[in-house]
């Protein structure tokens, strides 16, 4: 059965949405700000408008190889629509182990997360931050069903993390501390870096072979490393380029394959990142260590 099928549905957005028995309230946060993006990406991104579902799941429902608790966008046949934009219902191992991990690494920055983040119990309550990851997600669908043909994994990531931080930049501003303050402790951890050197994997190329699979698959917790590198890294290219980055990133590679069909490395594609795109972004690709 596909994953959603036998699911709940929400009516009143622009895409079919689908929850878990008593995950209302959450699918609806998540619809609501998806439907502002899908809008605000629509109307960046050529008109484009992707059929998607957006489905909140708990753990009885979740379909997939990712840990519980971590989001992700599916286009493989026989979903429910072309493309799956998959949400947790609620917190799980995965989102205690990244608190757990940080706390470790980073004591001063889990005091930081805390104050950004409670749970109200003196805890840690990542779903804030969780909730705008549904904008990440959407983001790939645009990239997928919108026939953006970016040559290699992790330039789809760093497209989906500067969408995810146009939109709140732009339309949700008060929620920038919510978005920002998780990438900033684990991008600003010392120990998580050196760690992430000496026991995982942490350059690009490494990214593009062991991510999705391969002889020697990544950790969920080495992946988030590197998301935080890219959420800073599409806030540094905000700040230097606004929406218009965004728009320049979509327009080079919309329907239209831009590099041959030989090996795609960060060096080669640098200059052309630097040239049609953003200093920012070229330099960041070219200087990823």
């Amino acid at each position: 059965m596909a994953m959603g099928s036998g699911l709940a549905h929400l009516n009143g957005y622009p895409f079919e949405v689908r929850y878990s028995d008593g995950s209302l309230a959450r699918a609806r946060a998540a619809a609501d700000v998806a439907a502002d993006a899908y809008v605000y990406f629509s109307r960046l991104f050529s008109g484009v408008e992707p059929n998607i579902a957006v489905i909140v799941a708990d753990v009885a429902d979740w379909q997939s190889r990712q840990p519980y608790g971590l989001p992700f966008f599916n286009d493989d046949d026989g979903q429910i629509r072309p493309g799956i934009v998959v949400m947790p219902a609620g917190s799980g191992d995965f989102w205690i182990a990244m608190g757990q991990d940080l706390h470790e690494v980073s004591p001063r920055g889990y005091a930081r997360l805390l104050a950004t983040y409670p749970d109200g119990a003196g805890g840690l309550d990542l779903q804030p931050f969780f909730d705008l990851v549904t904008i990440h997600e959407l983001g790939h669908a645009f990239e997928v069903l919108g026939d953006l043909r970016l040559p290699t994994f992790w330039l789809g990531e760093i497209f989906a993390n500067l969408a995810l931080h146009a939109f709140v930049a732009t339309r949700q501003p008060e929620d920038l501390d919510t978005l920002e303050v998780l990438s900033t402790v684990g991008a600003q951890s010392t120990r998580l870096d050196a760690r992430m050197r000496a026991e995982g994997y942490s350059t690009l190329e490494d990214l593009e072979a062991h991510y999705t699979g391969g002889d020697d698959p990544m950790s969920p917790l080495n992946y988030v490393w590197y998301q935080y590198r890219w959420q800073r890294l599409a806030a540094t290219m905000f700040d230097a380029d606004g929406e218009d980055g965004l728009v320049r990133l979509w327009d080079c590679f919309h329907a239209t394959d831009r590099l041959s069909s030989g090996e795609v490395t960060a060096a080669s594609l640098a200059p052309l990142l630097g040239a049609e795109v953003s200093e920012t972004l070229g330099r960041a690709v070219q200087d990823w260590r």
